[in-house]
């Protein structure tokens, strides 16, 4: 049974999203629309489902896109949080499977480009634009699983939610904010400890004015400060 570190190595690439190549990607959405269709998620809404049938392969326009799976226990284990320019659900078929092995849910509102599942392996080798996605998809898949080796392996779980944060945080009027909806539940999934321990860093760092966070949001004033 692949353990949950073994998981978030797989695809936990989406974390460390790339925002240059980003723009890059976004140029060839009009492109990429050729191949398929727009469709619209809500959010909470499910994509897909573990053991449906892989009928498309998506491409995210706007939004953010969660993959999951469930634990023996029951518990859900995040596998990725997937950006725009990111392609997903073509690793299954290019396994060799015909069914979803995870399950994908829209984070927030969620715009796609659903390309039937059969034309992307028939021209994926053809066709630059969707060669290119898929590279760079698969490249990033590498770099961001050596880096969360590193992080499980020498970093404390005070010292992993820190790195988390900066990871996640753009810029807004000047703040380091993370803005994406994300329960400390969510985030210790991510990270591989409990909901508690996330709940103890965040509210500690609050006191200490190293954060700001209402519910959705947290504004990063002094994450630097020394642990």
């Amino acid at each position: 049974m692949k353990s949950t570190f073994c998981h978030l190595c797989y695809n936990f690439r989406i974390f460390l999203y790339n925002r240059i190549i980003r723009g890059m990607l976004m140029e060839r959405v009009s492109s990429i629309e050729q191949y398929g269709k727009k469709v619209s998620f809500t959010k909470g809404q499910r994509i897909y489902q573990a053991g449906e049938e892989v009928k498309n392969v998506y491409y995210i326009k706007e939004g953010l896109v969660k993959l999951a799976d469930d634990a023996k226990d029951g518990h859900s284990v995040t596998i990725a949080l997937l950006h725009p320019g990111q392609l997903f659900g073509f690793i299954d078929r290019l396994n060799g499977e015909v069914e979803h092995t995870r399950y994908a849910v829209a984070l927030t509102d969620t715009s796609l480009i659903a390309i039937p599942a059969e034309l992307f392996l028939q021209h994926r080798q053809e066709h630059s634009i969707l060669e290119q996605s898929l590279v760079f998809t698969l490249i990033k898949q590498l770099s961001e699983a050596h880096e969360l080796i590193y992080v499980h392996s020498k970093m404390t779980v005070e010292e992993r939610l820190r790195w988390l944060l900066k990871k996640l945080a753009k810029e807004v009027n000047g703040t380091l904010t993370v803005d994406i909806p994300l329960t400390h539940e969510e985030i210790s999934f991510m990270l591989g400890c409990s909901r508690q321990k996330i709940t103890m860093y965040l509210n500690k760092w609050k006191k200490e004015g190293i954060i700001e966070y209402e519910r959705g949001s947290i504004q990063l004033i002094n994450i630097d400060h020394p642990i």
